[in-house]
Protein backbone atom coordinates (compact mmCIF):
# COMPACT_ATOMS: atom_id res chain seq x y z
CA UNK A 1 0.00 0.00 0.00
CA UNK A 2 1.01 3.45 -0.71
CA UNK A 3 2.38 4.90 2.27
CA UNK A 4 0.84 8.34 1.92
CA UNK A 5 -2.59 6.32 2.35
CA UNK A 6 -1.68 4.21 5.02
CA UNK A 7 -3.21 6.22 8.15
CA UNK A 8 -6.83 6.87 5.98
CA UNK A 9 -6.89 3.15 5.19
CA UNK A 10 -5.93 2.10 8.95
CA UNK A 11 -9.12 4.13 10.00
CA UNK A 12 -11.06 2.83 7.11
CA UNK A 13 -10.52 -0.72 8.39
CA UNK A 14 -10.90 0.34 11.75
CA UNK A 15 -14.54 1.75 11.03
CA UNK A 16 -17.20 -1.05 12.57
CA UNK A 17 -20.38 -0.76 13.97
CA UNK A 18 -20.35 -0.09 18.04
CA UNK A 19 -23.23 -1.02 20.31
CA UNK A 20 -21.83 -1.34 23.39
CA UNK A 21 -21.14 2.65 24.22
CA UNK A 22 -20.43 4.59 27.21
CA UNK A 23 -21.52 8.61 27.74
CA UNK A 24 -17.41 8.70 27.68
CA UNK A 25 -16.19 10.96 25.06
CA UNK A 26 -12.32 11.29 24.21
CA UNK A 27 -13.16 14.89 22.67
CA UNK A 28 -14.60 17.38 24.10
CA UNK A 29 -17.93 19.50 22.75
CA UNK A 30 -16.07 21.81 20.93
CA UNK A 31 -13.20 19.40 18.90
CA UNK A 32 -16.44 17.68 18.19
CA UNK A 33 -17.80 20.66 16.81
CA UNK A 34 -15.47 21.15 14.98
CA UNK A 35 -15.02 17.87 13.40
CA UNK A 36 -18.57 17.71 12.47
CA UNK A 37 -18.46 21.26 10.62
CA UNK A 38 -14.70 20.18 8.46
CA UNK A 39 -16.89 17.02 7.40
CA UNK A 40 -20.01 18.83 6.22
CA UNK A 41 -17.54 21.35 4.82
CA UNK A 42 -15.32 19.46 2.13
CA UNK A 43 -17.90 16.46 1.92
CA UNK A 44 -18.45 16.22 -2.18
CA UNK A 45 -22.13 16.94 -3.31
CA UNK A 46 -23.00 16.91 -6.93
CA UNK A 47 -23.12 20.74 -8.57
CA UNK A 48 -21.43 22.03 -4.81
CA UNK A 49 -24.96 21.58 -4.41
CA UNK A 50 -23.86 21.27 -0.32
CA UNK A 51 -27.22 20.49 0.21
CA UNK A 52 -25.96 17.43 2.88
CA UNK A 53 -27.26 19.17 7.00
CA UNK A 54 -25.53 17.57 9.97
CA UNK A 55 -26.65 18.51 13.85
CA UNK A 56 -24.73 17.38 16.62
CA UNK A 57 -26.63 17.03 19.99
CA UNK A 58 -24.81 15.70 23.41
CA UNK A 59 -26.29 15.51 27.22
CA UNK A 60 -29.96 16.05 27.14
CA UNK A 61 -31.06 16.65 24.25
CA UNK A 62 -28.79 13.25 22.74
CA UNK A 63 -31.58 11.39 25.21
CA UNK A 64 -34.27 13.46 23.91
CA UNK A 65 -33.61 12.29 20.23
CA UNK A 66 -33.75 8.86 21.28
CA UNK A 67 -36.48 9.35 23.27
CA UNK A 68 -38.28 10.57 20.56
CA UNK A 69 -37.30 7.91 17.90
CA UNK A 70 -38.43 5.16 20.32
CA UNK A 71 -41.69 6.91 21.28
CA UNK A 72 -42.31 7.02 17.65
CA UNK A 73 -41.00 3.51 16.57
CA UNK A 74 -43.76 2.01 19.82
CA UNK A 75 -45.92 3.52 17.88
CA UNK A 76 -45.83 1.10 14.19
CA UNK A 77 -45.77 -2.09 16.47
CA UNK A 78 -49.29 -2.49 17.03
CA UNK A 79 -49.59 -3.05 20.53
CA UNK A 80 -47.18 -5.91 20.01
CA UNK A 81 -45.26 -6.02 24.18
CA UNK A 82 -42.85 -8.57 23.61
CA UNK A 83 -41.63 -6.34 20.54
CA UNK A 84 -41.88 -2.88 22.62
CA UNK A 85 -39.75 -4.45 25.40
CA UNK A 86 -36.89 -5.54 22.44
CA UNK A 87 -37.15 -2.25 21.27
CA UNK A 88 -37.54 -0.30 24.47
CA UNK A 89 -34.07 -2.12 25.54
CA UNK A 90 -32.06 -1.82 22.25
CA UNK A 91 -32.81 1.80 21.89
CA UNK A 92 -31.74 2.63 25.54
CA UNK A 93 -28.98 0.04 25.79
CA UNK A 94 -27.25 0.64 22.53
CA UNK A 95 -27.80 4.06 21.30
CA UNK A 96 -29.37 6.61 24.25
CA UNK A 97 -26.54 4.96 26.48
CA UNK A 98 -23.97 6.56 23.74
CA UNK A 99 -22.29 10.22 24.50
CA UNK A 100 -23.63 11.74 21.48
CA UNK A 101 -25.38 11.67 18.06
CA UNK A 102 -24.82 13.13 14.78
CA UNK A 103 -27.89 13.40 12.34
CA UNK A 104 -27.79 13.89 9.17
CA UNK A 105 -30.55 15.26 6.80
CA UNK A 106 -30.83 16.38 3.50
CA UNK A 107 -32.50 19.56 2.54
CA UNK A 108 -34.91 19.47 -0.26
CA UNK A 109 -35.42 22.70 -1.19
CA UNK A 110 -31.83 22.49 -2.29
CA UNK A 111 -32.28 19.39 -4.51
CA UNK A 112 -35.64 20.83 -5.63
CA UNK A 113 -33.71 24.35 -6.78
CA UNK A 114 -31.23 22.12 -8.95
CA UNK A 115 -33.93 20.12 -10.35
CA UNK A 116 -35.92 23.12 -11.20
CA UNK A 117 -32.84 24.33 -13.31
CA UNK A 118 -31.94 21.27 -15.28
CA UNK A 119 -35.30 19.14 -15.39
CA UNK A 120 -33.75 17.29 -17.63
CA UNK A 121 -31.50 15.61 -14.88
CA UNK A 122 -34.50 16.67 -12.20
CA UNK A 123 -34.38 12.18 -11.63
CA UNK A 124 -31.17 12.21 -10.64
CA UNK A 125 -30.47 14.45 -8.07
CA UNK A 126 -32.15 12.47 -5.13
CA UNK A 127 -29.84 9.59 -6.01
CA UNK A 128 -26.99 12.07 -6.47
CA UNK A 129 -28.27 13.62 -2.82
CA UNK A 130 -28.31 9.96 -1.35
CA UNK A 131 -24.98 9.48 -2.70
CA UNK A 132 -24.15 12.72 -0.80
CA UNK A 133 -25.43 11.68 2.48
CA UNK A 134 -23.51 8.23 2.45
CA UNK A 135 -20.15 10.36 1.71
CA UNK A 136 -21.07 12.57 4.65
CA UNK A 137 -22.31 9.82 7.15
CA UNK A 138 -18.81 7.84 6.25
CA UNK A 139 -16.52 10.57 6.56
CA UNK A 140 -18.07 11.50 10.29
CA UNK A 141 -18.01 7.82 11.71
CA UNK A 142 -14.54 7.19 9.99
CA UNK A 143 -13.47 10.78 11.89
CA UNK A 144 -15.43 9.53 15.21
CA UNK A 145 -13.34 5.70 14.98
CA UNK A 146 -9.99 7.99 14.44
CA UNK A 147 -10.68 9.88 17.42
CA UNK A 148 -11.39 6.87 19.82
CA UNK A 149 -15.43 6.19 19.47
CA UNK A 150 -17.39 3.57 18.46
CA UNK A 151 -20.74 4.70 16.66
CA UNK A 152 -23.35 2.61 14.38
CA UNK A 153 -25.48 4.22 11.23
CA UNK A 154 -29.30 3.90 12.27
CA UNK A 155 -32.13 4.78 9.85
CA UNK A 156 -35.33 5.29 11.79
CA UNK A 157 -36.21 8.73 9.89
CA UNK A 158 -35.87 7.37 6.81
CA UNK A 159 -38.74 4.38 7.48
CA UNK A 160 -40.50 6.13 10.47
CA UNK A 161 -42.80 9.24 9.29
CA UNK A 162 -43.53 10.02 12.73
CA UNK A 163 -39.54 10.03 13.55
CA UNK A 164 -38.97 13.02 10.64
CA UNK A 165 -41.82 14.41 11.88
CA UNK A 166 -40.64 14.68 15.87
CA UNK A 167 -37.02 15.17 14.65
CA UNK A 168 -37.86 18.45 13.18
CA UNK A 169 -39.90 19.43 15.99
CA UNK A 170 -37.47 18.31 18.59
CA UNK A 171 -34.41 19.97 16.58
CA UNK A 172 -36.03 23.01 15.33
CA UNK A 173 -34.98 22.51 12.00
CA UNK A 174 -36.52 22.89 8.13
CA UNK A 175 -39.40 20.83 7.17
CA UNK A 176 -37.27 20.67 4.04
CA UNK A 177 -34.57 18.69 5.46
CA UNK A 178 -34.72 15.08 4.91
CA UNK A 179 -33.80 12.92 7.78
CA UNK A 180 -31.31 10.14 6.24
CA UNK A 181 -29.31 9.21 9.33
CA UNK A 182 -28.39 9.14 13.05
CA UNK A 183 -25.07 8.21 14.03
CA UNK A 184 -25.23 7.27 17.99
CA UNK A 185 -21.51 7.70 19.41
CA UNK A 186 -19.22 7.31 22.59
CA UNK A 187 -16.46 5.49 23.81
CA UNK A 188 -17.12 1.80 23.16
CA UNK A 189 -17.25 -0.86 26.26
CA UNK A 190 -17.09 -3.56 24.30
CA UNK A 191 -16.00 -5.43 20.59
CA UNK A 192 -17.53 -4.30 17.04
CA UNK A 193 -20.78 -6.06 15.57
CA UNK A 194 -24.43 -7.29 17.60
CA UNK A 195 -24.04 -8.82 20.85
CA UNK A 196 -24.36 -12.51 20.44
CA UNK A 197 -23.89 -12.33 16.72
CA UNK A 198 -21.33 -14.21 14.39
CA UNK A 199 -18.05 -12.38 13.90
CA UNK A 200 -17.74 -9.79 10.37
CA UNK A 201 -17.22 -12.02 7.41
CA UNK A 202 -15.56 -10.79 3.69
CA UNK A 203 -16.71 -11.97 0.47
CA UNK A 204 -13.69 -13.08 -1.73
CA UNK A 205 -12.51 -10.05 -3.36
CA UNK A 206 -12.36 -11.77 -6.59
CA UNK A 207 -16.28 -11.41 -6.47
CA UNK A 208 -16.37 -8.26 -5.76
CA UNK A 209 -13.59 -6.26 -8.23
CA UNK A 210 -12.24 -6.46 -11.42
CA UNK A 211 -9.42 -4.80 -13.01
CA UNK A 212 -8.26 -3.73 -16.25
CA UNK A 213 -4.61 -3.20 -15.95
CA UNK A 214 -2.27 -2.34 -18.77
Amino acid sequence: MVANSNAFFEAVENRRSYYNLTKESPLSNDQLKSLVEKAVKFAPTSFNGQQSRAVLVTGKKHEEVWDAVLKAYIGTLGGNKEQEAFWTDKINTQYKAGYGTVLFFEDQDVINSFSGKMPYLSQHFPIWSENSAGILQYIVWTALEAEGYGASLQHFGGFVPQVQTDLTNLLEVSAQWKSTALLPFGKPSGPPGQPGKPAKEFEPLEKRTKFFLD
